[in-house]
């Protein structure tokens, strides 16, 4: 049984033994968003009608697909899409992967990610801090200890859902600070974190090891709820 699969019968042996039956609605809801697409795409009016969170994904080259939240424990949000991939997330930023062609497995001092208290006005000139953790990975890579540092915020839009939305975009430079086990051409790399000036993470871009495809999120119904 693949993860997909075993997610979708856990919800709907939930869902199914509760005495209303929305929640069957809600099961047959996810069921149907799950359906393999080809660039998906949504509308504004249909995210805001959606009962649950969604995300666009856009994977290295693949088609941009959409990924439901199906938990959130303990500050992760549990992101699943059609092709059996999970994202879990802890302020936006991706801490867990599985279904991926490289995964990652494990990473430490989220709770002191600077993604916890950004965005920064442009006038303030406050030094983001250095954030250091180690990272667990897929191919026998454990305990990496890893290093990132933030650049200023830079104005940006970020044009979605047929809006045209100001933010602030930040560039985070990751670095490894110690030899892998395997040889690497790059030991560097960025992401980009893109905000609303009151605080809202509309889209990343991220990576989860200098050679491992990019992954673009945007946050799709974070955007709806600030039209509301």
């Amino acid at each position: 049984m693949n993860l997909k699969t075993f997610l979708l019968c856990s919800l709907i042996f939930i869902f199914t033994s509760s005495c209303s039956g929305t929640y069957l609605s809600y099961y047959q809801t996810i069921k149907l968003a799950f359906k393999e697409q080809v660039d998906a795409k949504k509308t504004l009016v249909e995210v805001q009608d959606s009962v649950f969170d969604l995300i666009y994904v856009k994977r290295g080259e693949r088609p941009r697909a959409l990924m439901g939240l199906v938990a959130i424990e303990e500050n992760q949000y549990k992101w699943i899409s059609s092709d059996n991939a999970m994202l879990i997330m802890e302020n936006g930023r991706i801490t867990r992967t599985l279904g991926l062609d490289e995964n990652l497995l494990y990473l430490s001092n989220t709770d002191i990610d600077p993604l916890k208290t950004l965005p920064l006005s442009l006038n303030n000139e406050a030094k983001i801090p250095i954030w250091s953790r180690i990272a667990d990975r897929t191919g026998d890579e454990y305990g990496y200890p890893i290093e990132s540092t933030f650049s200023q915020a830079q104005q940006s839009t970020v044009q979605v859902l047929d809006l045209d939305i100001e933010t602030l975009m930040y560039i985070e430079t990751v670095n490894y600070k110690a030899p892998a086990n395997y040889i690497r051409l790059h030991r560097s790399w960025e992401n980009q974190y893109w905000y609303t000036k009151s605080g809202t993470l509309v889209k990343s871009i991220q990576k989860i090891s200098p050679m491992s495809e990019a992954l673009e999120i945007t946050f799709l119904s974070q955007i709806a709820r600030l039209q509301q």
